[in-house]
């Protein structure tokens, strides 16, 4: 009768072995895919950073426009899509509160800068030189009307949804940021020499009175 059981206790044994084997062997394979999907993760988030620069800043409930001085609109409002900043060669960050300020500052101040725009869509910040710019009928702070995004494909979808909308090269509104910028000048200059004409006759006039 011992002898009986001991094959059947050899068998019994080796199920069990088996049986643990298997076990053990998926759990190494899920731990492999855990580790798998962590590293994509890692990988994912790490590609994700390097398009971010930690240098960009958020602005802030008083933050204005460095040209215009009219208020720069936080990421949460409607008119901050269309918010913009540089970052200068000294590091140092300027807002801005429509994309002509932002390249009239570089003629202005006679400087350089990284300039950064919103994606329409997310509102995270992008380089301009990296996004689609859509000329839209949107009413933005300057009147400028200009959106951006950092994927074609999303550009795209809105010109089709807004046919009156379409894509603009940023070259193109350098020079009608500089036109603007001109007339402006011009503007002011004429009104100077008017000023300065009127307070001229204004003292001839005082000049005369005393006389008499």
């Amino acid at each position: 009768m011992k002898k009986l059981w001991i094959p059947v206790l050899a068998v019994l044994l080796l199920l069990g072995a088996c049986s643990m084997e298997k076990s053990q062997v998926k759990e190494d394979e899920a731990q492999q895919e855990v580790t798998a999907k962590a590293s994509q993760t890692k990988d994912s988030s790490v590609q994700v950073a390097s398009l971010v620069d930690s240098r960009l800043q958020e602005p802030k409930e008083d933050t204005v426009c460095e040209m215009c001085n009219m208020k720069v609109y936080m990421k949460d409002h409607d008119m901050g899509v269309f918010s913009t900043q540089a970052i200068k060669k000294d590091g140092t960050v300027a807002f801005y509160d429509d994309i002509g300020c932002l390249l009239n500052a570089e003629v202005a101040n006679e400087e350089t800068n990284e300039k950064f725009v919103r994606d329409y869509k997310t509102k995270e910040w992008a380089k301009v030189e990296d996004v689609t710019i859509v000329k839209t009928e949107l009413k933005s702070p300057m009147n400028w009307g200009y959106i951006y995004f950092s994927d074609k494909a999303d550009a795209d979808k809105y010109i089709v949804e807004n046919p009156k909308a379409y894509v603009e090269e940023l070259h193109k509104i350098k020079d009608d940021a500089l036109e603007r910028r001109k007339k402006k000048m011009q503007e002011k200059a004429s009104n100077g020499d008017a000023e300065s004409m009127h307070m001229e006759e204004m003292t001839q006039e005082k000049g005369h009175d005393h006389n008499h």
